[in-house]
């Protein structure tokens, strides 16, 4: 877009040159242009006008951002304006990468949260195991003793029969 302003300006600086060499030195078209404004360079005015434009540009797009962040709740979300292709890609691998490493973060926080469950649902059921095992022992060891006894009964009732 500067370009084609540059060219206007240079057509419109050679056409004015090319005007004042027509006319005598002394007339009134050779001081004209001297009375009307202050001489200006070719690039100051057509750059500060593209950056006049620019700036426009920029705040009209913020001003329609930030009413559509207003309609929807004020989301967080981030904005980038470039119209350089390569740079846009360049920008969404970034973005991708930024928002994968995040949902990374994330996702090993959910799993390590998780692991610490886990790790504790274990304990208990391990705890819990220890005490069965334990209640188990004693009650093969009361039944053991029971069976002790049955066994020391019959062989006393074998001892009286006979």
């Amino acid at each position: 877009m500067k370009t084609p302003i540059g060219s206007i300006a240079a057509l419109a600086l050679a056409a004015g040159t090319l005007g004042a060499g027509t006319t005598p030195a002394g007339g009134p078209a050779a001081q004209a242009p001297a009375e009307a404004a202050p001489p200006k360079t070719a690039d100051s005015d057509p750059s500060r006008m593209a950056d006049q434009r620019y700036e426009e540009m920029l705040d009209r797009m913020q001003a329609a951002v930030e009413e559509v962040a207003q309609l929807y709740g004020n989301p967080e979300f981030l904005q980038v304006f470039t119209n350089d292709a390569g740079r846009a890609s360049d920008l969404r691998q970034r973005l991708a990468a930024a928002k994968g490493g995040e949902d990374a973060r994330l996702d090993l926080a959910r799993l390590e949260k998780r692991r610490e469950e886990l790790s504790a649902d274990i304990a208990l059921k391990e705890r819990e195991a220890a005490r069965l095992t334990t209640k188990l022992e004693r009650q093969r060891a009361a039944l053991d003793a029971l069976a002790a006894a049955v066994e020391q009964a019959r062989k006393a009732v074998e001892d009286t029969a006979r």
